[in-house]
């Protein structure tokens, strides 16, 4: 999150009509569609009723609603039942991971999307969206002081430089604030109370420049490990820093696992990738990779993005886009998987038995 963005923006707007919009409005595919085009800002719960917790989850959506009408957030609260509007909820959870929250404005759906659970993180989550993509401050001192993490770009408004500015805003609402101060100085810093000391942006004032300078400057990563590419466990070791690289792959799939220390879900899965790793080592076609997701993020968060342990994708050589994995989490069930999203046949030797297997 932002940091201090929700208390230094919302006491400016005071408190508002507290009736509006008091409950969630639970959508199905007739209704969808009217609503969402005719709410300015809106997020959508789509969740599964079959999923342990659910109930509770809806309770803590009512509460973070009732939270975002008290600082006066007119955003409109909606919920979609995966289970009985099962082509709407995969029109926009392809990856089929419940409950997921998404944010849409003007009636088109951004890239934020959340597995948040309580309430405060939801508050926080609608607070930092619901607000223009950009802040007008007096100074660089002043942006510093009010954000632990922002842009500040000296642009003149409405030149290519602030629309330039505008577009990586709209793409980082959640992580970082933008700030700006009107003037044709055309320069931009990164200000980051935890690196001390501004960090100027010395490349081309475009869109596409810009967003890459600052997704790099907020990505997360361990170093690089020293002999990169290196294997352990069966495994290809990726990093925030070698991520992209590995699953652009053009010439092979990519099958990785996202896991945290930490979880215990992950440490049963490990054993299990660590086989089925073994068990496919010589297919060439295939690379089995992991990355520890608490020391490490994304670079695509468009496309590649995870709220909870372990995250398992695969990436089809010559594609851009993951195939999230849902299925046992057995060497088996992995082998299958690769098969049927491959780019070609595994073609294992026809002797293993993947039952005998290490499984969990």
């Amino acid at each position: 999150m932002v940091g201090r963005i929700v208390w230094w923006l919302w006491p400016l707007f005071g408190l508002v009509n507290g009736r509006i919009g008091m409950t969630s409005s639970a959508l199905t595919t007739g209704t969808f569609e009217g609503f969402i085009k005719s709410s300015d800002k809106a997020l959508v719960d789509f969740y599964d009723r079959n999923l342990d917790g659910w109930a509770e989850q809806k309770g803590e959506l009512e509460r973070a609603l009732r939270e975002v009408r008290d600082y006066g957030s007119k955003v409109a609260f909606a919920t979609v039942d995966a289970v009985a509007e099962k082509d709407l909820a995969e029109r926009y959870v392809p990856s089929g991971h419940y409950p997921q929250l998404m944010w849409f404005t003007h009636g088109e759906p951004m890239q934020y999307h959340r597995s948040l659970r309580t309430a405060k993180a939801m508050t926080d989550f609608v607070l930092a969206l619901d607000r223009d993509p950009m802040l007008e401050v007096k100074s660089q001192e002043e942006a510093a002081s009010s954000f632990n993490r922002a842009i500040f770009g000296t642009v003149q408004r409405g030149s290519p430089g602030y629309k330039a500015l505008e577009v990586v805003a709209t793409k980082h609402m959640d992580t970082v604030a933008v700030t700006f101060r009107d003037s044709a100085d055309n320069k931009v810093f990164y200000l980051d109370e935890a690196k001390g000391e501004p960090v100027a942006y010395s490349g081309q004032l475009d869109a596409v420049s810009l967003n890459a300078w600052v997704q790099e400057l907020l990505l997360k990563s361990e170093p690089i490990p020293e002999g990169n590419p290196v294997y352990l466990d069966g495994s290809l070791v990726v990093v925030g820093k070698t991520f992209e690289e590995v699953v652009s792959n053009k010439n092979q799939d990519v099958f990785m696992l996202v896991y945290a220390p930490w979880c215990g879900f992950s440490r049963k899965v490990l054993p299990v990738w660590k086989s089925f790793g073994h068990a496919v080592s010589q297919v060439k076609h295939l690379v089995v990779a992991k990355m520890d997701g608490d020391q490490n993020s994304s670079p695509l968060m468009e496309d590649f993005s995870w709220s909870s342990y372990p995250h398992i994708f695969f990436v089809k050589a010559g594609t851009k886009k993951p195939i999230v994995f849902h299925g046992n989490r057995t060497v088996s069930h992995f082998v299958q998987f690769a098969e049927e999203h491959g780019s070609k046949p595994l073609d294992l030797d026809p002797s293993i038995s993947l039952d005998d297997i290490n499984e969990l």
